[in-house]
């Protein structure tokens, strides 16, 4: 149908839908559901919206799932952070928080995360956390919880004061649910970049949790497999929260976390088990991120020659994206007084793979400290 056809029939329809809403009778929860879920679908056409909001806080206090949900999406969408109705939301929302009933606290949640309004946050900040290590509180509930808060603290990080409940969220990387200790990664991770200190005991657990992912069977992790690949994005947050700090002053613990790394680099060299190119992705995230890794610590010299050689071997891959990501390691190296020998033995496949003008252009300035002798050797 032409444009002009299309805004006809919407007029039309929002006509009538305003004529419920204002009519005489009371609507059921059913026909303001509807009602609700057709203006949302409108606005998500490019027709703007200016009536409905009511309706859709109104939903938020159904026992009906489907009711309560479209009127948690309606708002998440299409209610402004500055709305004269966010009061009233938040009452609904403190209302499912208190609820304990997983799925209503998921809705509250979610809309939380996608309002982030600094409303919410100075409501919700001090709410979020202890939803978080709550013995009770449901696997689902805990994801949608550290998520949450995570968003809040991106977009209001005053407003969340690290307190009691600090310590009580990092045993989360113990959790047996891998989706909490997921959601958790990512928030300590960027807890752990503002207050290092704070969060220093989750480099233990986070060493123990991705030894035991790296030396599982894929059939150990059947949920969380990737084409082959155990629990891969777990892998690379745990990889991405280890680099907030220096290498662990514990014996057992660096031990253990050099095994890891050495089966991360063991496995590269495998058969690969699947053809698809998503087991490879997979594959070569966690190795990329265990590199990334090992350059960060700088101070285990047989890693940084492994990581060195695995790079040699990518420069040479006909995927374009692979031989940047390996350039882009590898200049990295180039700055270690351990690894430095080892990048120039691979000088003439590093000048081969610049040739590729897309690289050239990006990497060229960052390659420089591959062809040039560390400042001491120049001393």
């Amino acid at each position: 149908k032409s444009k002009e056809a299309e805004i006809k029939r919407i007029n039309k329809e929002l006509a009538n839908i305003r004529s419920k809403f204002k009519g005489d009778k009371a609507l059921d929860g059913y026909s303001k559901k509807k009602y609700v879920c057709k203006l949302l679908f409108i606005f998500l056409l490019g027709h703007d919206i200016d009536f409905g909001h009511m309706e859709a806080v109104n939903l938020l206090s159904s026992n009906r799932y489907t009711e309560k949900q479209i009127g948690y999406l309606f708002i998440s969408v299409l209610v402004n952070s500055n709305s004269e109705l966010i009061r009233l939301i938040n009452n609904a929302i403190k209302n499912d928080l208190a609820s304990r009933n997983p799925t209503f606290m998921g809705l509250a949640l979610h809309c939380i995360a996608n309002v982030g309004s600094r409303e919410m946050a100075e409501a919700f900040a001090g709410e979020i956390p202890k939803i978080l290590v709550a013995g009770d509180t449901m696997d689902s509930a805990k994801q949608s919880a550290a998520l949450c808060l995570l968003r809040l603290y991106r977009t209001s990080p005053h407003l969340v004061p690290t307190g009691d409940w600090a310590s009580r969220v990092v045993h989360l990387l113990n959790d047996q649910h891998l989706g909490v200790v997921t959601a958790a990664t990512s928030l300590i991770t960027t807890l752990a970049q503002k207050n290092p200190e704070e969060f220093k005991t989750s480099v233990s657990l986070a060493v123990s949790r991705l030894s035991r992912i790296v030396t599982s069977a894929s059939t150990d992790l059947q949920d969380y497999t990737y084409y082959f690949v155990p629990a891969p994005w777990l892998s690379v947050k745990l990889l991405r929260l280890l680099q907030c700090y220096p290498p662990p002053e514990d014996p057992a613990v660096r031990g253990r976390l050099t095994e890891c790394l050495e089966t991360i680099l063991n496995k590269a060299q495998e058969p690969p088990k699947s053809k698809k190119v998503q087991h490879s992705n997979a594959k070569n995230a966690v190795l990329f991120e265990a590199i990334s890794l090992i350059i960060h610590h700088d101070s285990e010299p047989n890693l940084l020659v492994r990581a060195c050689n695995q790079l040699g071997q990518f420069l040479q891959h006909r995927e374009t994206n692979l031989r940047y990501l390996a350039l882009e390691s590898m200049c990295a190296l180039a700055s270690s007084e351990f690894s430095h020998e080892a990048v120039k033995t691979h000088i003439e496949t590093v000048i081969a793979a610049l040739k590729a003008s897309a690289l050239r252009r990006a990497l060229l300035p960052a390659c420089w400290p591959v062809a040039q002798p560390l400042p001491s050797a120049r001393e």
